[in-house]
Order: C-alpha cells, then structure tokens, then sequence
C-alpha cells in the first residue's frame, strides 16, 4: 500500500453526479417520491443533501452525455433505512417500484430505478453485518442521523410520512471489470485505504472475493468485480444476479472527491501512474480534473472555490469534510 497523499486528504468522497434526461422528471421523482431535500437548485441542476454525500442531478445534454435506454446495472447507489419493509411499501404507494427483496448475511435490500435507469437499494442492516470493520462506518454515519433521544435514524421508518432525507446514502457499489486494475487505481493510484478485502487490512466479510471497501468518509465506495456467470449455488448463497453492463452506462454518473490543492493532487496521481488526457478546468465553483479508471468509471477532483463554500452546498461540503468517523 503506498504512502499517505496529503493533497487528497482523506480522499472523501463529496458529491455524487448523476446525469437525466430531463430534469423536471427527475425532480418529480426525487422530490415527490423519495422526498429529499433540496440543497440548491437552477434551471440545469439541482443538489440534494443525501446524509455523507451531496447528490446532484445535472441535465445530460449540457455535457453530450448519451444515457443508455435501459437500467444502468454498473453503479449501485444504497440508502440506508432501519425497516426495509415499511420504507419499500411506503415507497410503493408513491409510485416506485421494486425488484424483490433479498436477505442474506450482509441484511436486507431491495433495488430500485429513477426514471432514467439509474440504480438504487434500500439497505436495512444485519446484527452480523454490524461486526465487520465496515459496520463500524456505518454505525458511526447511523449516530450522526439518530432521532434526538431515540434509536434508529431520524423521522418515520415507514408510512405515510416516510422520506428518504435523513436516510444517509451509506454504500456506492463500482462494478468492475478486474479487480487488480480497480486496485491500481482506488488503492495504489489515489491512496484510499480500504475498510475490508483489500491489500491493507486484509479483512473479510461474508461477501464474495472481489469486493473492496473503501475509507472514504461517510459514504463506503466499494469496487465489486463484475460476475457476468454464477453457478446455481452461489446465488442461493448470495441472491444478486449476476450482471453485465453496456459501455453506454458508465458516463451517466460520476463520483467527486475533495482535493484541498487539486494542482499538487493531479501531480502525484500522474506520478502513481493515474492520468488523464484532459486538463484541469477553473471556474467560479473551483477546480475539477476529470478521470475515467480502466472500468470506465468517472471521477472528478475538485478544489472548491471559496465563492463555491458560501453556498448552502458548500456549507454541506465543510461539514463532510471536517467529520470524523
């Protein structure tokens, strides 16, 4: 495992970019539906506060994003609740629909799309799930969303009332086409240290080889190998199909860590052996470098500007980045 980045900090990972097709459709389903709550907002995006993690939807067409016309099975992004049930039928009465609830040893989850295909779970925990190092991650995140005085995460698990803010995203599954490449990068390129499976801690959970759980911040990025053949057995044993995705999928979101100097960050991941063929872009939000990793993933640095923290959002950014866990 390589040596501590300073430039990349705790390699956090700060907003979450999702590209639609049509923004007042998404907003529909986000805001009216999932019930989160809206950090900013203009004609071309919106950003919700999503727990550790800004989501922001941003209109495809403004950045030549073609989006696939079926589900993007290449990224999973996961909620965390504290009664599947309650929360998926609650769902439900609002127009959402489900694939089938699967429980296992890491607990309970249940998939979901948003109108352009992108790919969500909603994930109760197992009393198992808990003792692994990562279930310490998500207690930590679990306690800074309790309801005040009581267990549990804060507002109504289910019903009537239900809402998705406050329900942290906790989990961003990358499906991955090699898994020693995915570790060139993640591990060896940007210097996050992992949480289980990798080259580091060396621990395990119940899941398959594979996975590995990532150190970055509050929400756990977690590179999974893309299993396109599974025997019989190995889906009694874990109930998720296996998967192939279409090349079209992969620039449909993006993931964005902080980079306190994004200069001298873009300096030493060239020196690790991570580039990129564009070049760093300024404007009035800060800095940002654009990366693709072997996969197909897109990933962005970005040194906010310090108009770009005055902002609600930016607010949100400096309380996610000065957490600890």
């Amino acid at each position: 495992m390589p040596t501590d980045v300073a430039t990349l900090a705790e390699r956090r990972v700060v907003y979450l970019f999702l590209y639609v097709a049509d923004l007042a459709v998404s907003r529909d389903f986000f805001e009216q539906k999932l019930r989160l709550r809206v950090l900013e907002e203009d004609d071309r995006s919106v950003k919700y506060d999503t727990g550790e993690v800004i989501l922001a939807l941003n209109r495809a067409s403004d950045f030549d994003i073609t989006l696939p016309n079926e589900p993007d099975h290449s990224t999973d992004i996961v909620f965390l609740v504290e009664d599947l049930d309650a929360a998926r039928a609650a769902l439900e009465e609002r127009g959402v629909e489900f694939t089938e609830t699967h429980n296992y040893e890491i607990g309970g989850i249940s998939d979901f799309y948003d109108p352009d295909g992108h790919w969500f779970t909603l994930y109760e925990t197992s009393e198992e799930s808990l003792t692994w190092p990562s279930g310490d991650r998500i207690q930590a995140v679990r306690k800074l969303y309790e309801a005040e005085g009581k267990p549990g995460l804060v507002g109504p698990h289910g019903g009537p009332e239900f809402s998705l803010d406050g329900k942290p995203l906790i989990y961003l599954f990358l499906f991955i086409r090699d898994a020693e490449e995915a570790v060139s990068i993640y591990a060896d390129g940007l210097a996050i240290k992992d949480l289980e499976g990798g080259p580091c801690s060396r621990a395990s959970t119940a899941d398959e080889e594979g996975v590995i759980k990532y150190d970055t911040g509050g929400i756990i990025l977690t590179t999974h190998s893309l299993e396109t053949v599974r025997d019989d057995h190995e889906i009694i044993d874990h109930p998720c199909p296996p998967r192939t995705v279409n090349p079209l999928e992969m620039g449909g979101k993006a993931v964005v860590f902080h980079a306190p100097n994004i200069e001298v960050a873009v300096k030493e991941l060239a020196e690790r052996g991570v580039s990129s063929p564009e070049h760093i872009v300024h404007s009035e939000i800060g800095a940002t470098q654009r990366y693709t990793d072997p996969s197909g993933h897109v990933f962005f640095l970005y040194e906010p500007s310090e108009e770009a923290l005055r902002t609600p959002s930016g607010e949100k950014l400096r309380t996610i980045i000065s957490r600890t866990y």
